[in-house]
């Protein structure tokens, strides 16, 4: 029988496969803590939460949003088939091994759509951070579209060629541009975001804080999921033999998901840093006392009244108070669909 070295394909799939059910709990869990955190959200934010496991229908614009989690959950049982047809039912069976199983397959599809639709949720948030230029939502879009066209060219040339060990004939055809246009795509949006996020910053210190809160999430989502696609891309055209690139795909889909999930869910610590009382240390909002002490005169004796002036003079100065940012403005600035 024909040995193959299964280390560095199938053992780093399941590395990937392993790695990705830790972030599926994470994602599972984000999902429950803004069910316990946010009960008053309105039902268009729950059903982009819960997907279309609810029995009424959606309303039209979140169509698309409201199949996030329906399609988290069939990527792992997708992956989970593949893994399972590999190292289960064709062991001690190489020959089978080469051959693609349309669930492999399939999985990288639902990966570029988790991806597109994450990336349409804040393609809509530029829009309306921007005022709804459409100039800038145009641009966003195109890059946003171009990275889910290649993503389903990827997938149909995966399926096409059907032979794991032909995967490298379409490195420059298909993959490259679909990572290429991934990062370009996310640092556009968050590019984007952190313009209009820096030109909505006010002299109000609280405004402030928050605003430099969303800059720091944005990029670091970006980081993330950049780093990822720039990874997966090196394994595919360095070692194409290896499934090293599996795995890193098996992941960044769960990346893209817990990224629109922490998105809604930081919105109360985000409150917090921004009421937070410690955060405007140095702004003076209370109200400063002057006492001012003067040698009594004639005329301030025969102007006062009559005698119970004490020779002290007191003046007050009071400088209006911060008004603090409200629940609403707060989900105005974060910019959670209603």
């Amino acid at each position: 029988m024909e040995r193959v070295d299964l280390n560095g394909t199938f053992g780093a799939a399941h590395v990937g496969e392993l790695v990705m059910l830790v972030l599926y709990g994470i994602t599972t869990l984000q999902t429950y803590m803004y069910f316990v955190r946010y009960p008053k959200d309105t039902p268009s934010t729950k059903l982009l939460v819960t997907g279309v496991w609810c029995a009424s229908s959606p309303p039209s614009h979140f169509i698309l949003l409201n199949d996030h989690r329906v399609l988290d959950t069939f990527h792992v049982m997708l992956v989970c088939h593949a893994m399972y047809h590999y190292v289960i039912i064709n062991y001690a069976n190489p020959q089978a091994l080469d051959d693609g199983i349309w669930t492999l397959f399939a999985s990288i599809g639902v990966n570029v759509v988790i991806a597109f639709v994450t990336q349409c949720f804040f393609t809509q948030r530029v829009h309306i951070l921007s005022g709804k230029k459409w100039w800038l939502t145009g641009v966003t879009s195109l890059a946003v579209l171009a990275h889910f066209g290649f993503g389903m060219e990827t997938t149909a040339e995966l399926i096409i060629k059907h032979k794991l060990s032909r995967l490298p004939e379409i490195t420059l055809i298909a993959v490259t541009p679909f990572a290429v246009t991934a990062v370009a795509s996310d640092i556009i949006i968050t590019v984007a975001l952190c313009v209009l996020l820096w030109n909505s910053r006010t002299g109000f210190r609280q405004t402030n804080v928050l605003v430099n809160y969303l800059m720091i999430y944005a990029i670091n989502r970006c980081l993330l999921t950049s780093l990822v696609a720039v990874v997966e891309v090196i394994m595919f055209a360095t070692m194409p033999h290896s499934f090293w690139y599996l795995a890193f795909d098996f992941v960044i889909g769960k990346l893209y998901a817990n990224s629109l999930l922490a998105t809604l869910n930081t919105r109360d610590s985000l409150r917090g840093k921004a009421n937070d009382p410690e955060t405007e240390r140095g702004s003076e909002d209370i109200t400063s006392l002057s006492l001012g002490i003067r040698p009594v005169t004639s005329s301030m004796v025969s102007s006062s009244i009559p005698s119970r002036g004490t020779g002290v003079h007191t003046s007050f100065s009071r400088k209006p108070p911060r008004v603090r940012m409200s629940d609403s403005d707060i989900d105005r600035t974060l910019d959670v669909p209603s």
